[in-house]
């Protein structure tokens, strides 16, 4: 339906890289003056934050680091508490989700992935299946989408668009030869009044050397779409086969020919459903899926002190 205004699916999925933010706050990477910092964690197996899934240790949670975070962002990373929070949180909120799928049979398409990849992909096939419940029946989807059609009758408006070709004439790069251009233009036009074809003259003569294999011709267009002077000589044409005067934009002189118009309608509660359709499982699913990842994430709690001493050793590591 090449006259509708694209209505864009959303496509997010939830996965591991997400939780990787690093445009955070910062935070101190080293205590205050006369203060000591506190010691190193020694012991790998130390845990930073427990879950209904199991501990995540610092071993797990350097390991994650070293496998997501760029090296010239971890300095800044181990130095950002929320950023550290959050990407703990994942890691436990990532492997009870991946728990809940192997329960219930889920397997990743690859068996074969390391263990973070097949986490993730564990995770993101349990949350489309569990997205997917939620979406209603199409009669239910269809009532929705009549809904919204009713509420918004403004997004559904196809604006009225022209069909035109054009033959253009590029001036130098300083404009010096504007006037030989035009005079050029205007012999042109004489003999497209005179019955010289458009299209082969388009071939022969003009610099859009893309529409020119067409004859001149350009795809349908509606206000705001081309240059300014381009679209104001298109849109006075009024009907097919009228030749505008030469047109001057920045790109050169135009000599444009109407072929049709479309006037502005109302595209009917038909046209639209199968986007409108598309849209609210879309919408639905997403709104599952981030559910789901938020319940995961608030079951994860993080040993405050346990993951200080993590981070004062790696930011010291990272300098």
């Amino acid at each position: 339906m090449n006259e509708m205004h694209a209505l864009r699916r959303a496509s997010a999925q939830v996965g591991l890289a997400a939780l990787v933010c690093l445009c955070l706050a910062p935070w101190p990477a080293r205590a205050a003056d006369g203060a000591q910092a506190p010691a190193a964690a020694e012991n790998k197996a130390v845990v930073v934050a427990t879950g209904p899934a199991g501990d995540v240790t610092q071993a797990q949670l350097e390991a994650a680091v070293e496998a997501l975070v760029p090296g010239k962002d971890r300095e800044l990373f181990w130095s950002t508490k929320d950023s550290v929070q959050r990407f703990v949180r994942g890691l436990g909120a990532q492997r009870e989700l991946a728990g809940l799928a192997e329960r219930a049979g889920i397997e990743p398409a690859d068996p074969s992935a390391k263990e973070l990849p097949r986490e993730q992909a564990l995770v993101k096939a349990y949350l489309d299946r569990q997205s997917r419940v939620v979406v209603p029946d199409d009669a239910a989807l269809d009532r929705y989408a009549l809904s919204e059609y009713r509420a918004q009758p403004q997004r559904f408006v196809a604006p009225a668009q022209v069909h035109v070709r054009h033959i253009l004439l590029a001036l130098d790069k300083d404009g010096d030869n504007a006037a030989a251009v035009k005079a050029h233009a205007e012999k042109l036009l004489a003999e497209l009044r005179a019955g010289a074809d458009f299209a082969t003259l388009a071939k022969a003569e003009s610099a859009d050397k893309g529409s020119a294999q067409r004859g001149g011709e350009l795809p349908w267009f509606a206000h705001g779409q081309m240059a300014a002077e381009f679209e104001t000589a298109a849109f006075a044409l009024k009907q097919p086969g009228a030749l505008s005067e030469p047109v001057k934009t920045p790109f050169g002189y135009h000599i444009i020919e109407l072929l049709g118009t479309r006037a502005e309608r109302k595209l009917s509660f038909e046209e639209v459903l199968p986007t409108l359709r598309d849209q609210a499982r879309d919408k639905l699913e997403q709104s599952e899926r981030n559910r789901l990842w938020t319940a995961a994430l608030d079951q994860v709690k993080v040993d405050d002190a346990a993951l200080l001493n993590v981070m004062y050793r790696n930011a010291a590591a990272s300098r």
